[in-house]
């Protein structure tokens, strides 16, 4: 099938592409309709996205999807939640996951014309220097929680083989009418 056809599944992506427009910028001009407003908010969710992406890349955080990231509709500002997939346990998943974060079309058009080679660029940049800064603090919080006891990081495979499809039926449960 086209699970495992590789130029099926790029015609299929090319035509949703084709066929389908990114619409999230949309959501910025109906909810801050003053300029100013709309300026700072879209700036505010640029460097959110930027922020929690390069976080997110360094945890290993994996189920990032519509119903993990939510948006803050004062701010503007991008919400994660679910971090049961960390530490990079998405790679054995059943179908793995090899995108370092969630970027889709959508996610950019959001941030205006310069896209991710203006405030998205800079703010990655700036956080993965932050964070590189702080390594020994960040790596100390880590360990404490990649070891602690209470809790199990590891995903069995039992487990990965239920996660994905129990998401997935859920995904598409929750966009039936």
């Amino acid at each position: 099938g086209a699970k495992n056809n590789a130029p099926l599944r790029l015609n299929v992506f090319r035509d949703c592409c084709e066929n389908l427009r990114p619409a999230f910028h949309h959501f910025l001009l109906e909810n801050y309709l003053s300029p100013e407003t709309w300026f700072e908010r879209r700036l505010a969710y640029t460097r959110s996205v930027a922020t929690t992406s390069i976080i997110g890349y360094i945890l290993g955080l994996g189920d990032r999807h519509v119903s993990n990231i939510l948006i803050d509709k004062t701010t503007a500002e991008v919400i994660h939640i679910d971090f049961g997939i960390a530490f990079e346990q998405g790679k054995v998943l059943p179908t793995p996951e090899t995108v370092p974060f969630r970027l889709t079309r959508d996610i950019e058009v959001a941030m205006g014309v310069s896209g991710i080679e203006g405030t998205m660029r800079r703010c990655c940049e700036e956080t993965m220097s932050v964070l590189r800064k702080q390594r020994e603090i960040i790596v100390t919080l880590l360990r404490v929680l990649l070891y602690d006891p209470l809790y199990s990081w590891a995903i069995t495979p039992a487990k990965a083989a239920t996660y994905q499809s129990e998401n997935s039926s859920r995904l598409s449960e929750s966009s039936s009418p």
